[in-house]
């Protein structure tokens, strides 16, 4: 589990939330290994409170995690994680090595990220679903043009381009930075991934770098 408070956007059912903070370099050793042995009791309450495809990428000392809500009232279940014993002596551990963001909102630890772009594709189970994130950086002075189109061109692009085997494709945005998460199914986890990259830079130019898992729920 990502050793934060999570945040609280406005409740409505099965929503999407990306959020960033910073990961002190001296501590990446250790919050990778730690959050390998999760505590049972963390996992057990973010289950309970409705959270699910809890994930956590890292990429240069910034974490980005991302999960999907499925309950009815968020307030209420973030207010029993915060106040679950056993998730609260998993924060004395991970928040010393977190830093937040300058640019986070008041009352935040983790910083919310605004979702410029869902995609929702085929809906089946499969064993060989895998998960990826990236990130890209934005063009300094152009950051508020280039995401007003790529709202307009991604939809276009998920039409036309062969997203066959994906399952779920979310774009959030935050401090000039682009961040996505994808599940996909069946593909070969190096062919397909490069696959996807060439169509989104065919469409927004940008350079997108692969996040390596710290961490998942399920």
């Amino acid at each position: 589990m990502k050793g934060q408070k999570l945040n609280r956007p406005l409740a409505h059912q099965r929503m999407r939330v990306g959020s960033l903070i910073k990961l002190r370099s001296e501590y990446e050793e250790r919050y990778i290994i730690l959050h390998k042995h999760t505590f049972p009791g963390v996992l057990e309450r973010i289950r309970k409170s409705n959270i699910r495809n809890y994930s956590i990428y890292l990429r240069k000392g910034i974490l980005f995690s991302y999960y999907d809500y499925i309950g009815e009232n968020l307030d209420r279940d973030v207010a029993e994680i915060g106040e679950d014993p056993v998730t609260r002596d998993w924060w004395k551990l991970t928040d010393p090595m977190q830093e937040p963001l300058e640019t986070r909102k008041e009352g935040e630890w983790w910083a919310d990220m605004d979702e410029i772009f869902h995609w929702k594709g085929i809906n089946k189970p499969s064993e060989n679903c895998r998960r990826s994130a990236f990130t890209a950086r934005l063009l300094e002075g152009g950051e508020k043009s280039m995401i007003e189109s790529l709202k307009i061109a991604y939809p276009v692009l998920a039409e036309t381009a062969d997203w066959k085997d994906i399952r779920s494709f979310s774009v959030f945005h935050k401090n000039g930075s682009l961040y996505s998460y994808v599940e996909f199914l069946d593909w070969e986890p190096v062919e397909g991934i490069q696959g996807l990259q060439q169509s989104l830079k065919a469409e927004d130019e940008l350079d997108w770098a692969p996040m390596k898992e710290v961490f998942h729920t399920d």
